[in-house]
């Protein structure tokens, strides 16, 4: 993840595409893509974010890359999404969210939405994409949500 240029677009410094991170070989293999490939915030997508969920700040932004590598990983409910939640201890605060990465037919790929959900939303989204067989992969150590 570019935090250099996510903390410049959130202090108004630097407008454009941010870089979120990399697709794992899972991923990649999930949306029929090269593994390595940049997922970006779009411009318009963290424009959206500040006005529907201003609560997410810069220290938010700074689990993306454990919740790409490490979180909950479903199909979502079109073949070009990827649906993640991650749920973790953040200071003293157990906290949980969601993000939704989307492929173009370009090969791109972009976070379609990033904000916190509440840990029962958490435990919510398990059941239902286990339930309906989309369920990719456990978060490490979340055996109790």
């Amino acid at each position: 993840m570019d935090d250099v240029a996510l903390a410049n677009y959130i202090a108004g410094t630097n407008f454009g595409p941010v870089e979120a991170g990399r697709l794992d070989r899972r991923c990649a293999e999930l949306l029929n893509l090269e593994t390595g490939v940049e997922i970006w915030f779009s411009d318009y997508t963290l424009l959206k974010l500040r006005q529907r969920h201003g609560d997410v700040n810069f220290t938010h932004y700074c689990h993306m890359p454990s919740i790409l590598l490490h979180g909950f990983l479903a199909k979502g409910r079109k073949s070009n999404l990827l649906d993640f939640w991650w749920v973790g201890r953040v200071r003293l605060e157990t906290m949980a969210f969601f993000v939704v990465l989307k492929a173009t037919q370009k090969g791109e790929v972009f976070v379609e939405t990033f904000h916190r959900i509440h840990l029962k939303e958490a435990r919510r989204l398990g059941r239902k994409a286990t339930r309906e067989g989309r369920l990719i992969r456990k978060q490490d150590g979340a055996e109790n949500i």
